[in-house]
């Protein structure tokens, strides 16, 4: 809970202390999110230089679906938060960049094709991110990104059945997870 207010803390401040201009702002929404079971998500970017810009975001998921059998759920759900930084090649909002985060996760989610069951609470770590943001208009974009997030979380469970609730690990637990598969529309300001 204290990596969470701490994360909010410092986008708030950080965002705040910054001048605001015409086309310095940006959101952002990922359309792979609401594939993967409805994911709802949104980022808000901001150009501080030609080459650096900082984001806040967060994606949120409370839906859990039943398949054909009543003891099988199916579910992603998960509440992130994230602060970063981008380096952007070329001019901010445009082209190749790489990104730089720190995040906040708690997830419960059961695989489509196998049957298990993974929670994770309190995970604070960093995430590494490429991308590349193709201008579709004056004020819309197109952006493509992957990368991966490493970090700890305080409490881990796996379960090799979540209708019987087998254990197979729980505990604290440092991962290593794929993180930022996008593609997102942008709205710069």
């Amino acid at each position: 809970m204290m990596g969470k207010r701490l994360l909010i803390a410092a986008a708030v401040v950080l965002l705040s202390v910054l001048p605001v201009s015409a086309q310095k702002w940006s959101v952002q929404t990922n359309l792979l999110d609401y594939l993967a079971l409805g994911t709802l998500n949104a980022e808000v970017g901001m150009s501080v230089s030609q080459h650096f810009s900082i984001f806040a975001g967060g994606r949120f998921n409370p839906w859990e679906f039943k398949a054909g059998d009543p003891e099988v759920i199916v579910r992603n759900q998960q509440q992130t938060a994230y602060l970063g930084m981008r380096y952007w090649t070329w001019y901010v909002n445009s082209g190749f960049w790489a990104g730089i985060k720190a995040q906040y996760l708690n997830f419960s989610n059961t695989g489509i094709w196998r049957e298990a069951l993974k929670e994770g609470k309190g995970g604070i770590g960093g995430g590494l991110s490429l991308g590349y943001t193709y201008m579709l208009g004056k004020h819309v974009n197109l952006e493509a990104s992957a990368g991966a997030w490493a970090g700890k979380f305080r409490e881990y469970h796996f379960y090799s059945s979540p209708a019987k609730q087998y254990v197979r690990e729980e505990g604290p637990k440092a991962v290593i997870y794929p993180d930022n598969l996008a593609i997102s529309i942008v709205y710069v300001f």
